[in-house]
């Protein structure tokens, strides 16, 4: 056996050794007899909940382990947040939130977790977000803006993602605003409908079913490519918007410092998950825009997110 041999033959001894230390039983039946805990930050019934549901049968089918949905809401999913970054990456807990949202909270409250410090493995859905108005308003975007030129505007904002988007998008155009928080996104589309607000940053799975009654009407999407659950809607890309794009991403995620072997596992049958045709068609059901990111796609995502939030963090603390 040549030296060079026996250098190899100590390295993939010592890396087995490792694997035996870090991962054990990862394939044993004990392992593999364990549920998932699968942490989702907000209560029943959100967004974040529903797609959770929605993925979690076809995890389980490719992972070979049940999931077992845990809803922890408070603080707006800081508390899940801050008790998933002490938690064991052994692989029987995940969680699961929406990017920008973590990452905006690390900048306006105090809190001891770092987004960037979990493990990413994958994310399948993202979502754009739209400036609306009442139907019986403006008609386009250029008759938006002119009006905004001459009065400040009551802008609707529900904080985290959408408060982020309209702090960029109103920069980006020079328009005033006195935005009016709403603690989701329902209280601002209501008062919208009912003419007491200018207009709202929301996203746009959000106003389809008020587009469809008429009552009404995106101007532009915060996006490079159309959305096709509002296809008539423009993009900013379209409409000459210097504003960049920052899409919600919901995606699973490991704790801290997860070895790359248990990664892996996961990575690979939520890829599987996410294609299979039935979890397609519930996407269409729920429009949920599918656009699936790897473990090293969904954390350069996550770390792109910062500068943003960073360029923005005095607004967001007013």
């Amino acid at each position: 056996m040549s030296k060079q041999s026996r250098k190899l033959g100590v390295v993939v001894l010592v890396t087995g050794l490792c694997m035996n230390l870090f991962c054990p039983s990862i394939n044993g039946a004990d392992y593999m007899q364990k549920p998932v805990k699968l942490v989702v930050c907000t209560a029943a019934g959100g967004g974040e909940d529903m797609e959770a549901r929605g993925i979690a049968p076809y995890l389980e089918k490719h992972l070979g382990r049940r999931i077992i949905i845990d809803d922890q809401p408070g603080a707006g999913g800081k508390i899940a947040m801050e008790k998933f970054m002490k938690t064991e990456p052994d692989g029987n807990t995940l969680i699961t939130f929406t990017l920008p949202k973590s990452v905006i909270y690390e900048y306006t409250d105090k809190v001891s977790f770092q987004t960037r410090g979990y493990t990413p493995v994958l994310a399948w859905s993202t979502s754009n977000q739209v400036l609306a108005v009442n139907a019986n308003t403006w008609k386009t975007f250029d008759e938006f803006v002119k009006a905004a030129k001459t009065k400040t505007m009551a802008g609707g904002i529900s904080g985290g993602h959408s408060q982020l988007g309209g702090l960029m998008a109103m920069d980006a155009l020079g328009i005033k605003v006195n935005w009016v928080p709403y603690e989701g996104a329902a209280g601002s589309l209501a008062a919208l409908a009912g003419n007491h607000l200018d207009f709202l940053i929301t996203l746009s799975t959000s106003v389809v079913s008020l587009v469809d009654a008429g009552k009404l009407r995106p101007l532009i999407l915060f996006s490079n490519e159309r959305d096709p659950y509002v296809p008539n809607v423009p993009t900013s890309k379209e409409l000459g918007v210097k504003v960049t794009p920052i899409p919600g991403i919901r995606g699973i995620l490991l704790p801290p410092k997860a070895p790359p072997a248990i990664v892996s596992v996961f990575e690979k049958a939520l890829s599987k998950a996410v294609a299979e045709p039935e979890f397609i068609e519930f996407a269409k059901r729920k429009k949920m825009l599918l656009h699936p990111l790897n473990s090293k796609e969904y954390g350069k995502a996550i770390a792109e997110v910062y500068p943003v939030v960073e360029q923005y963090k005095e607004v967001l603390n007013r």
